[in-house]
């Protein structure tokens, strides 16, 4: 049977990605994110092309050569190790060949604590990417970069009390942090800074008891996003959706065990903007419609614009809510006129 041009193009250009370097100019390689979502809204061949050549003109590092390879059942003792990114992917990328993706992907998690802050929880994002798409090698960066970036945040709840909702949970440890916006030159450096304070580890509330939790946690955040407009707060509504796609891959108990890690990256994430001023609040009944928000996150060159939409978009067609077509239609720059 052939394959639909579309995804012959991306896994192309997904292969083509493993030249570039986990960081690149000013920010991630976010490139490989962004051309799945691209695929997934609708973009054509020649759209992904073009895309992904101006990321490689205006953003792309080169990968550095591999020198020294990484034996399988050594790949753990370079946790946090950046410069073994590219050995850690080929190692992964041997052994998803080898066995598949989700026994490595079960492999790996259950081998090192679960940090999806990691790389400003673009780790967990591309990983889940690389899902979707099937493309091995954009599930072993994935891998690769949870390793190798690992930011862990931790904190163990014994005995603490369940936080009443997600919101109140939030707002709990930005008062306890004192309200104030935590400085630093970018996300990750702010959450470490935020993970290595002691104020921060005493009042994490535990999560609350809620049969959908997940659920929860996706509606606050794209609540927070849509009063704030925040970059940091927006990174905390892709990495929930991000957990969703990964955790339906992993036995229910597993995912229900890396659960608090997701809430605790999610609170640190939170903390690190500190108390805002409350920006709009009402979502306004729009006269735009999704294939409208479709079209011009496609056409945007903007890979933050791109996956908020497209998260938004796959949110709202598991749970319809009105703040997702919003959210997404003020990101691609629509104006939100009333019905």
């Amino acid at each position: 049977m052939r394959k639909d041009p579309v995804r012959l193009k991306l896994e192309e250009l997904l292969d083509a990605n493993a030249r570039f370097d986990l960081a690149a100019r000013g920010t991630t390689n976010h490139c490989p994110m962004a051309l799945v979502a691209l695929a997934e809204m609708g973009a054509s061949a020649e759209r992904l092309q073009a895309f992904f050549d101006r990321w490689e003109r205006e953003y792309a590092l080169s990968a550095s050569p591999v020198e020294t390879l990484i034996a399988r059942g050594e790949w753990s003792r370079h946790l946090g190790n950046a410069a073994a990114f590219g050995a850690l992917r080929l190692l992964f990328l041997d052994w998803i060949t080898e066995v598949g993706s989700a026994p490595v992907i079960v492999a790996v998690l259950n081998e090192v604590p679960f940090a999806p802050a990691s790389e400003a929880f673009h780790a967990l994002i591309r990983l889940t990417y690389g899902i979707e798409a099937a493309h091995s090698g954009e599930i072993a960066s994935g891998l690769a970069a949870l390793v190798s970036s690992h930011l862990p945040v931790d904190v163990q709840f014994d005995e603490r009390r369940a936080a009443e909702s997600v919101e109140a949970a939030f707002e709990h440890v930005v008062d306890a942090m004192g309200g104030s916006a935590v400085e630093g030159s970018s996300i990750t450096s702010r959450l470490r800074v935020v993970a290595s304070d002691v104020r921060f580890r005493q009042a994490v509330l535990a999560p609350p008891v809620s049969a959908c939790l997940l659920d929860d946690v996706a509606q606050a955040t794209i609540a927070a996003y849509w009063r704030s407009r925040n970059f940091t707060i927006l990174h905390t509504v892709t990495a929930s959706h991000a957990a969703r796609i990964l955790f339906a891959q992993l036995p229910e108990a597993m995912a229900a065990r890396l659960l608090p890690g997701l809430w605790v990256a999610l609170c640190a994430a939170y903390v690190t903007v500190g108390r805002r001023a409350s920006g709009e609040g009402d979502v306004p009944d729009l006269a735009v419609s999704w294939s409208d928000v479709q079209r011009l996150a496609v056409a945007s060159n903007d890979d933050h614009v791109i996956k908020l939409a497209y998260t938004c978009l796959c949110e709202y067609r598991r749970q319809p809510s009105a703040v997702y077509l919003a959210a997404a239609a003020r990101v691609v720059g629509l104006d939100l006129g009333r019905r």
